[in-house]
């Protein structure tokens, strides 16, 4: 059934209930019937509009589901999104959204393609000389304050023995503490290059066709299962497999800051009295206030 309303009024007050059964889409709400007014002040009919364009509305708006022109929402389009094509014909698609939206999308694509075809992609770090370095002097128990100067002076794109031959013609101080413990810094070679420790991609993941152990081998990283291949900074071998689809969803603390200004702009201000002081607050202030006072 589609609603008729002629006036801003009567859409708000209808929509205003309906609102109270969809909670989770009350922020897009408030924008939106925001916005719905300049429709009214303007002479336009909002619902004539909706009409005429009906086979184009987007099931990403909230009023039309209330007033009966979809019959879903989808949640959070991307604030900003970069598609390209991997090197051997797989897709990767790059997308910001605030970090509420980001879940929001995460659960919605387990519910849309199932939960055998969406993977967390995973990632890794490698033991470079510092690291490496370190990591042996620390189960050696050699002092820390030492480990540290010694350490930070090592370069990662030079090789172990280049480092070295460095310290040896700059740093006398340094080389005389490599030969102090050379028995444990002969040990470093053979770590550097290996894998440190494994994680997950902050942000991406990956879609198949079928489940996903039929196309990559998987891991299971902080107990979720993620991709086996390595995805880092110099490697993106998911890149070229075909038939993958890798989304980055990249939560972008700032776009939920903007959001929650634009809210706070669109709300009421009221002048009230607390502590004997006068404040100038938003509705969602005074709404905490209530919410409190009954829950508590």
């Amino acid at each position: 059934m589609i609603y008729i309303f002629d006036t801003y009024e009567k859409l708000k007050e209808f929509c205003d209930k309906e609102i109270i059964n969809f909670p989770q889409y009350n922020k897009k709400y408030k924008k939106e019937i925001f916005y719905a007014k300049s429709y009214y002040d303007n002479k336009r009919n909002l619902y004539e509009e909706l009409k005429e364009r009906i086979e184009y509305i987007s099931e990403r708006y909230i009023i039309p589901f209330l007033l009966g022109f979809t019959n879903k929402v989808i949640d959070l389009e991307p604030d900003l999104i970069q598609v390209k094509e991997g090197s051997s014909g797989g897709i990767d698609i790059d997308s910001d959204f605030s970090p509420e939206g980001k879940e929001q999308i995460q659960s919605y694509l387990i519910e849309k393609f199932g939960k055998d075809h969406v993977i967390h992609v995973g990632t890794y770090s490698t033991l470079g000389p510092a690291s490496a370095a370190k990591d042996l002097l620390r189960i050696y128990k050699v002092d820390f304050k030492q480990s540290v100067a010694f350490t930070k002076e090592l370069v990662k794109e030079l090789s172990w023995e280049e480092n070295i031959e460095n310290l040896k013609n700059t740093r006398q101080d340094l080389y005389s503490f490599y030969l102090q413990y050379k028995q444990v810094f002969d040990l470093v070679p053979y770590f550097i290059g290996k894998v440190r420790q494994s994680s997950t991609h902050a942000g991406g993941i990956c879609i198949t066709p079928e489940p996903i152990y039929k196309y990559i081998p998987v891991d299971r990283v902080s107990g979720e299962v993620a991709t086996a291949f390595p995805e880092n900074g110099q490697e993106a071998i998911l890149d070229e497999i075909c038939g993958l689809i890798k989304i980055d969803l990249l939560a972008i603390s700032i776009l939920e800051v903007i959001d929650n200004t634009i809210n706070l702009i669109n709300e009421k201000l009221f002048l009230i009295e607390e502590n004997e002081i006068q404040k100038i607050v938003p509705q969602s202030y005074i709404d905490k206030k209530i919410n409190g006072e009954q829950n508590g």
